[in-house]
């Protein structure tokens, strides 16, 4: 009986939830009297709803007191939230006048929903644990939950300075942008967030380049809390650490180089701002943020020009470019590059036996794709727009520039250069370079670089009629082989699924439009400066792909595939022309 209650209430709670998403969403058009009687129709329903999950079950029970005994919590917490739902209907009004008063309404509803949704969860042992069991949908629900909590935290008024307030959509779109590490934004962080408001993008950019769920494990493990197995599962599957005896080890090496490298890189920036700002308070921490959004490969600035002011400056350039490096190249790639420049560092002082460290492949492969990426990008730049877009740039801030965003454009959506008057060729070949992306198990979007690695791999070996798929003389399994291909082929569906909507839903020119839509799948962020002309409809498109890009198309699909069962059927061979 207890699983039916609690089933009851978390299905009314996640519908009375959606229900009230919908509403913020149709409070942009409160001017019409139509919306204004839905919204207030619909709110009507989500009081009952609460109402009914909470008082329907009692009929459960034999005796009515025995249940506000058991629940006499719930249901002072339920009548508490009716006295403020109708305190506040009163007070708004049938033709809402007060924006303020909406706003808090808005926000005390949606995080009393929420806040029910996950004690209702945490109730559910047994649903729990099948989640846990499930890591990719554990990822999908603890990104999901972290984006809507930042879309609620970047609606408050201290987020924004004076009267005014991020609308819903406009706060969701931030969020996500920010938790997807992506860059994209429809508001001038520079001026349209309050300190307030931009410590709590920073801590979005930080929980969503890390990711929660590290966040989380990574605190129970150093205290000491002993994980379930399948919390193990589900840890090991997003720090892709086949061994699960090496958990800690794992986690320790993320955030302890996390904190390192932003650490350093927020050093070397603060003497690189302090020569125009000053040294203060303020410097500082423009540095630690743009630390923050560098590592974690975010591109979110704050200065109005994202950073065209610091083109010719050597240190602000050079820093943020290495520091998006590190963090487009993975976890695992700066550890064993730390440990094998460590053994050779020991070698040259041993005397006797020497230790032989070989990469692994996956780190050979990262390194030297990520190497060809870069040269291959700054070499496009440079020639297509060392006349034209940077024409007036001195040669030193041209390879500068050039550098600068061809390690940008992979991953992370800082820009030194104006992007309103590029080339298409450059535009066109930035496009396919963002697709790409960075490595696997990093803080960057796209298909990955291992991905293409095996892609091409596989051509290549296509054409030599070798039967296996050969790298750097080691054989690729066919399973890999077939997940990169999956890969692939589900990124370019998508990306050209999401064009083919945004032509209908958009007048917006096609290849800029083509240009974000990419950008926002890879997690990029760079942009040609027609985000903010999306409409609602391509604004939520633009949200999907941000999401899909951050928790990458695999899990997407593991989440979404069904359990694997064994096949005892032989099917007979069918032929069909290719070609």
């Amino acid at each position: 009986m207890n699983t039916i209650v609690i089933k009851l209430r978390a299905n009314l709670s996640g519908v009375a939830f959606i229900l009230s998403l919908a509403v913020l969403f149709l409070q942009q058009f409160y001017a019409s009297l139509a919306v204004t009687i839905v919204i207030h129709a619909v709110d009507a329903v989500i009081l009952l709803i609460i109402i009914a999950e909470t008082f329907l079950p009692m009929r459960q029970e034999r005796y009515i007191q025995q249940y506000f005994q058991k629940h006499i919590a719930l249901c002072l917490s339920t009548l508490l939230f009716c006295a403020v739902f109708i305190f506040f209907k009163i007070k708004i009004g049938f033709i809402p006048t007060s924006p303020e008063l909406i706003l808090m309404f808005a926000l005390i509803k949606n995080i009393f929903l929420f806040g029910k949704i996950i004690k209702n969860t945490a109730d559910s042992a047994g649903g729990t644990e099948r989640v846990m069991l499930n890591p990719a949908g554990t990822l999908l629900i603890s990104f999901f939950m972290v984006i809507i909590t930042g879309a609620f935290l970047l609606m408050l008024p201290a987020a924004t300075p004076g009267s005014s307030h991020l609308d819903f959509l406009t706060a969701l779109f931030t969020a996500a942008s920010a938790v997807c590490v992506t860059g994209l934004s429809i508001v001038n962080v520079a001026t349209e967030l309050t300190t307030v408001g931009k410590i709590i993008l920073i801590l979005l950019i930080q929980i969503g380049g890390l990711g929660i769920m590290v966040f989380s494990f990574f605190g129970m493990l150093a205290f000491r809390r002993k994980l379930s197995i399948a919390e193990k599962l589900t840890v090991s599957y997003m720090v892709s650490e086949d061994d699960m005896s090496g958990l800690f080890k794992a986690l320790r090496v993320i955030v302890g180089s996390t904190f390192l490298v932003e650490a350093v890189s927020a050093g070397f920036l603060f003497l690189g701002f302090s020569r125009t700002m000053g040294v203060s308070a303020k410097t500082f921490g423009f540095a630690a943020f743009h630390a923050v959004s560098a590592f974690c490969n975010a591109g979110f600035a704050l200065f109005s020009n994202n950073l065209e002011s610091f083109t010719g400056d050597p240190i602000i350039s050079l820093t943020i470019s290495f520091t998006i490096i590190l963090g487009g190249i993975g976890f695992a790639v700066m550890y064993d590059v730390v440990h094998k420049l460590t053994v050779e560092l020991k070698n040259l002082f041993a005397k006797n036996k020497k230790t032989v460290f070989l990469l692994p492949l996956n780190t050979q492969i990262v390194l030297a794709m990520t190497a060809g990426a870069l040269f291959i990008a700054f070499a496009a730049f440079y020639l297509l727009e060392h006349t034209h877009t940077m024409k007036d740039f001195s040669l030193r801030e041209q390879y500068l520039g050039a550098f600068f965003q061809a390690v940008t454009l992979r991953t992370a959506g800082f820009s030194t250069v104006s992007f309103a008057s590029l080339t298409n060729a450059t535009l066109l070949m930035m496009v396919f370079v963002m697709f790409a992306g960075g490595a696997s198990g990093s803080t960057a979007g796209g298909i990955k670089l291992n991905t293409v690695a095996v892609v091409f791999a596989f051509f290549r070996s296509f054409l030599k009629n070798d039967r296996t798929v050969v790298i750097k003389k080691m054989s690729i399994p066919d399973e890999q082989v077939k997940k990169a291909f999956l890969i692939f082929g589900f990124g370019l569906s998508i990306v050209c699924a999401a064009v083919f909507v945004l032509t209908i839903t958009e007048t917006l020119p096609f290849l800029p439009m083509v240009f974000e839509t990419v950008s926002a799948f890879a997690t990029v962020g760079l942009s040609t400066g027609i985000t903010s002309q999306f409409s609602v409809a391509g604004k939520l498109i633009l949200i999907f792909l941000m999401f899909i890009g951050r928790v990458g198309p695999l899990t997407i699909l593991t989440a979404a595939g069904k359990k694997e069962h064994s096949d005892t059927v032989d099917y007979p061979y069918g032929a069909i022309s290719i070609g």
